[in-house]
């Protein structure tokens, strides 16, 4: 049985990831943050998983909410004093504004044409105040053809066993990975993940035809400036000014 992303895999999410340095994550996003000028910031954290990076990042914003597509992962936030909404990240339920959003972890390859690129920028700009940012990283080809056979992997935790499988179709541009994760009943069910690697200079195209402009592109964790060989890239955006 094919299940959700991230309703079987929930439970398995902290051991695939047990290798990242979160505090590093966290602080890289918060060092973003400060180039906000304003005090006390509103923050909205979207496609969140598990809440780590916002359990390492609620005590420095007056107010911090984080939305995830999947109800199981949210499950796993283990933080007070943190908002937890399960909504898609391309139709956001907000009517209060937000000082300060940013997303994670290549979320928003998730999102597979360019409509809906498209249709997660409006829903941004809808949710920031004039003078936010909108933050969030990419994975560009590169990564996918350097990491992809690192992922294939097996293993188990807490009784439930898996085998993910991961590769990269260049000529379709998605990065799938194939979970077959046999539960600690017995029962076996799959989970397909697809990541869209757009093309770099897609982004810009996109962002241009939205309301943001971009502030910044840089290598992910440096001041570099990114570029089509980069593996992952940190896109830094504000809101245009609108014209009277």
């Amino acid at each position: 049985m094919t299940s959700k992303i991230y309703s079987q895999l929930a439970p398995l999410y902290s051991h695939l990831m047990r290798t990242i340095d979160y505090s590093v994550w966290a602080d890289y996003i918060y060092s973003i943050s400060k180039t906000v000028n304003k005090k006390n910031l509103s923050v909205l954290e979207i496609a969140g998983g598990n809440g780590i990076i916002a359990g390492k990042l609620k005590r420095k914003f007056k107010y911090y909410c984080v939305c995830d597509l999947s109800k199981q992962m949210l499950n796993l936030v283990d933080e007070k004093n943190i908002d937890r909404i399960c909504c898609n990240m391309v139709a956001l339920p907000f009517k209060n504004k937000f000082d300060f959003i940013f997303s994670t972890f290549d979320s928003v390859n998730y999102l597979t044409s360019k409509p809906k690129l498209q249709l997660l920028f409006n829903d941004i700009s809808g949710c920031l105040k004039p003078n936010g940012l909108f933050t969030f990283d990419v994975s560009l080809e590169r990564n996918s053809k350097t990491y992809q056979k690192y992922l294939n992997r097996k293993g188990s935790i807490n009784g439930i066993k898996f085998i993910q499988k991961s590769f990269y179709d260049e000529s379709k541009r998605i990065h799938y990975n194939y979970f077959k994760i046999t539960l600690a009943n017995g029962k076996k069910v799959e989970e397909i993940h697809k990541q869209k690697i757009y093309r770099f200079e897609d982004y810009f195209k996109i962002i241009d035809g939205s309301g943001f402009y971009v502030v910044s592109c840089k290598k992910a964790f440096t001041d570099k400036d990114a570029s089509a060989e980069t593996e992952r890239a940190q896109f830094i955006l504000k809101k245009k000014r609108e014209v009277c």
